[in-house]
């Protein structure tokens, strides 16, 4: 998964937007302050998610459509464009607009 966040394994492979999923749960454990600082998004508001009473997967997942709110990723009906708010986290993060970020821990 970490090879297809930095365009090693082409996104054409995998699905774009489970990869930018993988992506955020990262930044949220290990990089949270450089998600909150560019997408303008409170601590007090992933903590609030990451609390709910929901699967961890939909709780990150509402992490991600916030950020596509912030961005404005809004189509029809007012939802939220998943592509377009996958492709916005996973290019930025290639293009290090989200910060210098070490994707190996050691």
């Amino acid at each position: 998964m970490h090879l297809s966040f930095t365009g090693t394994i082409k996104e054409e492979i995998l699905d774009k937007v489970e990869i930018a999923y993988h992506l955020t749960k990262f930044l949220i454990e290990n990089y949270r302050e450089k998600l909150c600082e560019r997408y303008k998004i409170t601590e007090q508001f992933i903590q609030e998610k990451l609390k709910q009473d929901a699967p961890e997967n939909e709780n990150i997942y509402e992490i991600m459509l916030e950020i596509g709110r912030k961005r404005g990723c809004i189509i029809s009906g007012g939802n939220i464009d998943e592509e377009k708010t996958a492709r916005i986290i996973l290019d930025e993060f290639k293009n290090g607009i989200i910060g210098k970020i070490t994707i190996e821990q050691i």
